[in-house]
Formats: C-alpha cells, structure tokens, sequence
C-alpha cells in the first residue's frame, strides 16, 4: 500500500540501485523505463512525503530506539525454493499468483510489476525485461458478478454502498495474466489477481470524501477516487470509476487542511485508504472478495491455454503453483483457497467440484511480502472458523501432503510445504509468522529501505520494496546449489 501522496517537499530524483543476483547484476536504473508514467508520479508523489512523515517518527521512535541495540534473526536452514522450481521444473508449467495487500492505488498501481522485472533479471533468458500480458483484463463474471446480476442491498449507514448496475459492474474484481517468454527454458506464467474495486465505493464516498473537510484533502487519493475509464476491450466493464464526481472532486481539493500535518498524512493515508481494507476483508464484504478471487482463480488456470479466458476443462496435471503476496492478500487468498464445511456455499464452489483443492495440493511454496497473520488472527479466537487462517494453512499442509504420498514411487513420509515470511522490522505493518501444524515456516528479516542512524526509515518503503529488495528477491530465486557455494 501507499501510505500518502498529498505534500509539497521538493522533489528528490531516486538514486539509482544496484544489487547483484547469482551469476548477474540488475540495476533499477534500467528497468525504470518498464514503468509507466502514472507509477513514476506516483513514486514522485510518495518520495514528497518522507520528510514529514519521517519527522513525526523520529519524535515518536527516538527514545526507544536509541535504548536497543540491533538484532538479526538467524539464518534458517536453506531450502528449495523458487529459483529450484524455474531450474528443476520437469515439465511442469509453473504459475505464481500474485494478489496485493492493503491500500493499492487502483488501476495505476501495478502491482506484480517489479517482482516480474526481478524474476527477469535472474533468469537472465526472458524475452521480454517484465514478461507480457497474454489476452485481456479477465474480470470475475459468474454468479453475483455477471454483468446483469442485480446490485447488492448492503448499506452503510442506510445508505446503499452501489446505488447502479455501472457502480456493481465497475466493482468486480479482476486478473491480468503475464507469461514471462524465456528464450532457454520453460515459459513462467505470473497472475495478477486485483480485489480492490470492491473496496473502492466505500472508501473514496465515506472516508476520503470526509476526512477532506475534517482533516485535510487528500489530492492524490480523490483524483484516483473521480477518474472514470471504460475497458474498451471488455464491454460493461470499467479501469476506474468516478465513485466522487469531477465537480466534486475539484471542490474538496481546494479545501483548507485542518490536521496537523504528519497526523493529517498518517490518517489520510495509513488510516483511510490503507487499514479500512482490513476492516472490510473482516465484514459482510469478504464473502464478496473471497468469491471474486476463486473465481479468478479459476480463470487463472487456462491462461497458458486460452491467452486468459476462462476453460471449463479442469486444468492439467503439469501444472506447479506458487502465492506470493503481499499484506493482507495472504489472509484472502488461503481464505478463498480452502473449501470445507463452514464456507459459503455459492455457485462458484458448488461448480467448482475439487479444483481448489487442486491449486492447494500443487501449491509447493508460499512467499509473504509482509503479513497481518498475527493481528489478523485475534478476531478468530473460537476454534476452527471460515475466518481463521492458521486452519487455512493447516488444511493445504495436509491436501499437499497426502497429494506427494499418492505420486508414483513415494514414501509414506512427506515434506510439508513451505511459507517464506518475508519482513522488515521497521515495516508498521507486517509480522513474524508463528510455528503452524503441517507447514515449514520460514521467517526472513530484510532491510527495504536505509535507515537513518536506527533511528528512522521510511515507512512507506519499509511496507512496499520488498519485491525490490535485493535480500527479498535473492531469498526467493536463490537455488539450493546457489546458497551453498
């Protein structure tokens, strides 16, 4: 997520970065032109923001820090990973699904754009720097997401939270596919799975829209909350929506701010635009998230085939998948994952027949770009619930255990499956990952940004360069064989 966009600092041109990779170098300096014009606004908009929020944490942080010393978590044993995957493949076609965390920016955000830079980078072969998207935006269209399903009633506060069938059909979640061509190895297939329209009307009408005259206009965050554009590849389907109107909008920018300025920044940004997502992944709207990204993930299955459209044929054999998320997608997408007694029975399970179970038992590792488990976890203190991640994960130990038993030539034992916890210390929002039955746990501890005497480092960096923290990426696609020599 972005923590906030909406200050008047002098802008700093970002130093340009090299960190080396087994057998090459990748420097940021070069892979900049990959991202399009929206994003570099964007990170020139965030870079504006340090100073002051910065300063607000150094009078918060200063006096504890300078009592502790600093500590490093120990080097856990190496195993397999990604870069195993892309070398051993053995015929097998490889997926990573790729779902954000709190806070994106909506359509402009892109995502899984330097995780697949850096994928490209070690593997040296790909044909193109960040891999290629394969067919178009692939939106969640059964059950209560087709095109002419009716609008949902749910109100917030006795007001309806989609007042048409364009603000409903604007609010279904969607997927890019990418296929990263190489031109000495297997193709790798990255699929971005985009929950964050569901959030979208909520957010931008209730919270952005408010806190612009209580606390401060947040700029940023109303211009990407009043921007409508059609996908005209796709019909009855939207890239952005005007959820405040033009007129609207250009009224609240001009508000005078009332907030002090880092509470105002921290507020408009962490509080509003960020947290409110976790609120609403834990009411009546997860079950709407929850359904979108099954059924992306479905789609996701054929995109190799069908260049992303959806395939009713249950997918093949050959096919590995990995979870890297980030924030709070890891919390969704094991929750979308594991069908069992206490989920919701839509249309989308009860067709699904054992396909999830399918994706969980070929899912071999799992990577956390930061995670909210630990925090997320204190709402599910009852036992086993359909909101209680901990039985998620111990329910794919299980399915990909029992899945390597019933493989040709096995033994009865099983390696579990792995879950790579990925984490910056000065990250507000991540934590370690604990001990879980049926699964390996990894917790990594990695640097994303400098910090300033272990006094400060900026937030906003600590909680989103993890796909380009060179430690993070390494930890990643760094073989075996490779750590050992």
């Amino acid at each position: 997520m972005h923590f906030e966009q909406n200050v008047t600092h002098p802008v700093q041109r970002p130093r340009e970065t090299s960190f080396p990779l087994p057998g090459n170098v990748i420097s940021w300096s070069d892979s900049k032109n990959f991202f399009p014009h929206a994003q570099i606004q964007e990170q020139i908009a965030i870079n504006r923001g340090s100073g002051a929020l910065g300063l607000f944490l150094l009078f918060c942080l200063v006096g504890s820090s300078l009592a502790q010393s600093a500590s490093v978590d120990p080097t856990p044993q190496k195993t397999d990973s990604l870069g195993d995957s892309l070398r051993h493949s053995e015929g097998k076609e490889i997926h990573i699904f790729y779902i954000h965390g709190i806070g994106s920016d909506g359509p402009n955000d892109y995502d899984s754009l330097p995780l697949r830079i850096s994928i490209c980078a070690y593997l040296k072969d790909c044909t193109s720097p960040a891999g290629t998207p394969i067919g178009e935006w692939d939106y969640a269209d059964q059950d209560q997401f087709q095109p002419d399903a009716p609008v949902p009633k749910l109100e917030y506060m006795d007001d309806q939270v989609w007042k048409s069938a364009d603000e409903w059909r604007a609010s279904a979640p969607y997927a890019i596919h990418f296929q990263l061509t190489r031109a000495n190895g297997q193709n790798l297939y990255v699929d971005e799975l985009n929950w964050w329209p569901l959030t979208f009307s909520l957010k931008c009408r209730q919270i952005i829209a408010s806190d612009a005259s209580f606390v401060a206009p947040n700029k940023a965050r109303i211009k990407t909350c009043s921007r409508r554009e059609a996908n005209l590849t796709v019909p009855q389907r939207f890239k952005s929506y005007d959820w405040i109107p033009p007129e609207e909008a250009t009224r609240m920018a001009q508000l005078p701010p009332k907030g002090a300025r880092a509470n105002r920044e921290l507020k408009t940004g962490l509080m509003d635009w960020g947290f409110s997502d976790a609120v609403l992944a834990l009411g009546p709207l997860r079950l709407y998230v929850l359904d979108g990204i099954r059924q992306l993930i479905l789609k996701s299955q054929g995109d190799s085939r069908a260049a992303g459209v959806s395939d009713s044929i249950p997918r093949p054999v050959d096919q590995e998948f990995i979870i890297v998320s980030h924030s709070l997608g890891s919390y969704l997408i094991f929750s979308a994952l594991d069908i069992n007694q206490t989920t919701t029975k839509t249309t989308t399970v009860q067709q699904s027949g054992n396909r999830f179970e399918q994706v969980l038992e070929r899912t071999s590792m799992v990577f956390f770009f930061a995670n909210q488990l630990r925090l997320l976890e204190l709402a599910s203190l009852d036992g086993p619930t359909d909101r209680n991640l901990a039985t998620h994960l111990e329910s794919w130990g299980k399915l990909r255990c029992d899945y390597l038993k019933s493989k040709p030539g096995a033994s009865q034992g099983c390696r579990p499956p792995r879950i790579t916890a990925l984490n910056d210390p000065s990250d507000l929002l991540t934590w370690t990952v604990p001990n879980l039955p049926g699964v390996e746990v990894e917790n990594y501890t990695v640097k994303n940004s400098t910090r300033w005497f272990w006094i400060i480092e900026n937030p906003t960096k600590a909680h989103n360069n993890y796909a380009r923290d060179k430690r993070a990426i390494r930890q990643m696609l760094q073989s075996h064989s490779e750590a050992n020599n």
